[in-house]
């Protein structure tokens, strides 16, 4: 669910919430992980269990989140990951049922506009989508419609703590004030090369290094993995095609380019707005002057009432069905070709018709139109066919862990075998970097279990396991010594510059000014108003942060700070003067009030979260947390 919520809530509250509460609801069952005598929860929130399917499934979807965005590691112990869902799931519980209990209510008709808000494509609620959607995250509608009104419950809480939220006019005074000091500073970089005297390093310092780093210098581990996969072209090859299908979608087209015949029309309007009798004696003598073989035409520019076909003689170019009033479009498609009507009355007045020209799309013939048919049906079935196949695979993937056996007999499946690949590169399957990442989580290398399912495009799915592993090597020694060689060099060359650097740095705090202490290796700088956005003005990113970092010295001290900097060398930050503003721009005051309401708002709620668990009944399963143990 959180997930939506973050596609979904906008603004900064709401990824407040998400980073709170943020756990999908969608979860699939998964046979038990417990003896008989222990609890089959992962917690208890007040009266409303918190089970170990939803736990495990939630867990598995953190885990894989988190080595997409650390480039296939896992950034933190699996206890502590698995300790720190089972506390963002008790949040939501919690958050639901406060929610709830203090008033926030979701309509049916807010949620469904809701859907078809999130759903409708160029004005028109797509269903397939929205089922398609719904499923890609594993629930179906009601659970979908469940959370998506807890949700919207939370939407309403959030307004509620945002409305509430203030700050006082001396605070953004004050904190503006800040955010537009800039600051004088001077800058001395000492060059790496220039103070670096080390020739080389024995092979003893370049031993020891390598033992010591060991790590630095492994071959990557690889694996293969077993897997099963379900591809939409393969599904394409076993559809039959339903010729009662097909004459019915025929049939349906063709009625469909009947339907679209146009008419070429003249008319002649006299308007009833002002005497209504009159203009049926007008319009009933114009009839009787075309019965006598007047030019119609020439009757309708001399007296037609509507002026935006008088002029052309009454023409109303082609009409197609549904573009004209209905007492009008009735007659007009009733007539034949070349027929003038009788009176017809609209809301505009009194008409005479004349029907010019009929034309009609000429419908594509059968043997022609069938292939677009087939093509369509079977996209149609193997989309279903995709859709079903690929829930099946999940639920019997993840209930039977151990093996792709089941899976195999269940489904007709064959388990492929991949080629050796690392967790950086690979070929085949193991070409996909989502595939990289799950096939090294804890799940399927360590556990040894079978993968959730795995979406390599919208149509084509896998479910992996681990094959073989082969874990890290070291690189030979004299293959990477002149390596080693080259960062012993760099390490004891940064030691020089940076004691040239603190030599100079005691000489200023000494009252040496800092343009006496220039020379060869030594570039100085000074710097006037920095602001704490100039980057462009500094030659390195740290610079820029140090010196907003630094206090003002008081008189008669100078402020000065040592710094690496990203090209090896180091830097003497000089703080001179620190620079307030005494006009700041009413725009900018508006903008550091939103910063600061931000920040209260972000508060108040992590406050009223703290206050409901204190208030709550919880009780955590910690055998499951700590099962990996």
């Amino acid at each position: 669910m959180l997930q939506a919520i973050n596609d979904r809530i906008k603004g900064w509250l709401g990824i407040v919430i998400v980073v709170l509460i943020g756990l999908p609801f969608a979860l699939w069952g998964i046979q038990s992980y417990f003896d008989d005598s222990g609890p089959r929860y992962a917690a208890k929130v007040n009266d409303s269990e918190i089970t170990a399917n939803e736990f495990e499934r939630s867990v598995s979807i953190q885990r894989q989140s988190m080595l997409r965005q650390n480039g296939g590691k896992l950034s933190i112990d699996e206890n502590v990951l698995r300790e720190r869902t089972l506390t963002q799931m008790i949040n939501q519980r919690l958050l639901e049922e406060v929610t709830y209990e203090n008033g926030y209510r979701i309509s049916d008709g807010i949620l469904s506009d809701r859907i078809r808000q999130l759903f409708t494509v160029d004005g028109v609620f797509d269903r397939n989508r929205f089922e398609a959607s719904v499923a890609s995250i594993g629930m179906n509608i009601p659970m979908y419609e469940h959370s998506l009104r807890s949700e919207l419950r939370l939407q309403q809480m959030q307004s509620a703590i945002v409305n509430s939220s203030f700050v006082t006019k001396e605070n953004v005074n004050r904190l503006a004030s800040l955010s537009e000091q800039t600051r004088d500073i001077s800058v001395l970089t000492f060059n790496l090369d220039h103070y670096s005297t080390v020739a080389g390093s024995t092979s003893e310092e370049i031993k020891q290094y390598y033992d010591t780093n060991l790590q630095r210098f492994m071959m990557p581990e690889k694996m293969k993995l077993d897997y099963v996969e379900i591809t939409s072209d393969a599904l394409a090859a076993d559809v039959e095609i339903d010729e009662q299908m097909i004459k019915k979608m025929y049939d349906d087209y063709a009625a469909s380019v009947a339907g679209r015949e146009e008419r070429r029309a003249s008319h002649i309007l006299i308007q009833t707005a002002d005497d209504k009798a009159a203009a049926q004696i007008k319009i009933e003598s114009l009839r009787k002057e075309l019965e006598q073989g007047a030019d119609f035409a020439e009757l309708a520019k001399k007296h037609s009432q509507d002026p935006g076909s008088a002029v052309n003689g009454g023409d109303l170019d082609w009409v197609a069905l549904g573009e004209m009033v209905k007492p009008f479009e009735q007659a007009l498609f009733s007539m034949e070709k070349g027929a003038v009507s009788d009176v017809v009355e609209t809301q505009f007045g009194y008409h005479i018709i004349k029907l010019a020209d009929i034309r009609s799309e000429a419908a594509i013939p059968l043997g022609v139109k069938r292939y677009e048919f087939e093509d369509e049906i079977k996209a149609d079935s193997v989309a279903s066919l995709f859709y079903d196949l690929s829930e099946r695979l999940a639920s019997t993937a993840y209930e039977n862990p151990d093996n792709l056996d089941v899976v195999v007999e269940d489904l007709g499946l064959k388990v492929k075998t991949s080629d050796y690949f690392s967790q950086s590169k690979g070929e085949g399957i193991a070409e996909n970097e989502k595939v990289r990442n799950i096939a090294f989580s804890a799940l399927v290398l360590e556990q040894g279990s079978n993968s959730d399912i795995i979406e390599i495009s919208p149509t084509h799915v896998v479910v992996v396991r681990l094959n073989e592993h082969v874990p890290a090597t070291a690189i030979p020694l004299e293959t990477v010594s002149s390596r080693i060689e080259n960062i012993l060099k760099v390490q004891a060359g940064h030691k020089q510059t940076m004691a040239a650097a603190l030599d100079v740095k005691e000489k200023i705090k000494a009252g040496e000014s800092v343009d006496s202490l220039k020379n060869d290796g030594i570039k100085v700088e000074n710097i006037a108003s920095l602001g704490r956005t100039d980057s462009v003005r500094v030659s390195d990113p740290s610079i820029l942060h140090n010196a907003f970092d630094m206090m003002l010295a008081p008189e008669g001290e100078v402020s000065v700070k040592a710094v690496d900097l990203i090209s090896g060398d180091v830097a003497l930050i000089v703080l001179e003067k620190v620079n307030l503003s005494d006009n700041i721009l009413q725009s900018r005051l508006d903008i550091v009030k939103s910063e600061a309401l931000r920040e209260n708002a972000i508060r108040d709620f992590s406050s009223a979260l703290l206050v409901i668990k204190e208030s709550a009944d919880i009780q955590r399963n910690m055998n499951l947390v700590n099962k990996t143990n």
